[in-house]
């Protein structure tokens, strides 16, 4: 909040600069001339950033080239080539171009806070995952359905632990507030972890939540360690890359490891690693050379 409050009030003092830089007098005359078409490039410019999500998706530079070419066709339309370059008006144009473009990349920095700031909330209030990842009692019967499907049919079924790791989590606070921000980076990392899992996992998986134990119990019909290894290593990448927090994980295989789904989550619980993927799909390559 603090960085999004900072560009905020950067933004509004370039507005405040932008719409008084002609009022400023050199030598008792107004040396600066800015045409008008230059405020109104800027100002819908900064609200295109702030209105429309495509733009603040994109990088800065793209950004920044488009908002280039714009303004020279605006300079084409509105203004004779004679006045583009040469003597004062190359002062003039520079000056235009360089007050636009800082413009541009101070209303990127704004979109791109409430874009985060957006992110987190989404998180928070577990909206988009919430029909996905069921929790554990409310996903039993289809659990007990694909255990006895894969027992019946010997096909085969794996359960996946996820879980991730509070230490990897930044927390720096005042004595007095660290609980209560431990349990609310907790409820987030929780949160935006299910959003991941359900983002990674197939429609035929069965995604159970156990807040209470802190993590995520993935079912797998149709899917043999290597498989679980290759979720893994998605959710675990995703992880690091969107909520910057370390993932563990256990894997355990139906019938080989367990025949029961509490005995299969306890051994996948009891096997948990960080590198699961990795240490899976190793294991398996070297099974097979053999």
């Amino acid at each position: 909040m603090h960085h999004m409050r900072r560009s905020i009030g950067v933004l509004l003092i370039y507005l405040t600069l932008l719409f008084n830089l002609e009022r400023l007098g050199l030598g008792g005359e107004n040396a600066i001339h800015i045409q008008f078409f230059v405020y109104v490039l800027s100002i819908g410019a900064i609200l295109a950033l702030l209105v429309i999500p495509l733009l603040r998706r994109a990088s800065l530079r793209v950004v920044l080239a488009a908002g280039g070419v714009v303004y020279l066709l605006a300079k084409l339309v509105f203004s004779s080539p004679a006045t583009m370059w040469g003597g004062v008006y190359t002062y003039l144009t520079i000056t235009e171009i360089t007050l636009y473009l800082l413009g541009i990349t101070l209303a990127y920095a704004v979109a791109r806070g409430l874009h985060e700031f957006e992110e987190a909330v989404i998180n928070i209030t577990f909206a988009d995952v919430s029909r996905r990842v069921q929790k554990l009692d409310q996903a039993a019967e289809d659990i007990q359905q694909e255990l006895i499907r894969s027992r019946r049919h010997h096909r085969p079924l794996t359960v996946l632990v996820a879980k991730f790791d509070p230490r990897s989590m930044d927390v720096a606070l005042h004595r007095h507030v660290q609980e209560i921000q431990q349990t609310m980076m907790s409820r987030y990392a929780h949160i935006g972890l299910a959003r991941l899992i359900s983002q990674q996992a197939r429609r035929i998986d069965v995604v159970a939540d156990q807040e209470e134990q802190g993590r995520f119990i993935i079912l797998s019909p149709e899917s043999d360690v290597a498989g679980a290894a290759a979720l893994a290593e998605r959710i675990r990448a995703a992880a690091e890359q969107q909520l910057g927090i370390t993932v563990t994980f256990g894997v355990a295989a139906f019938p080989q490891d367990a025949l029961t789904f509490e005995e299969l989550v306890a051994y996948a619980e009891t096997n948990s690693r960080v590198q699961v993927a990795r240490e899976a799909a190793y294991s398996v390559t070297e099974a097979k050379r053999l």
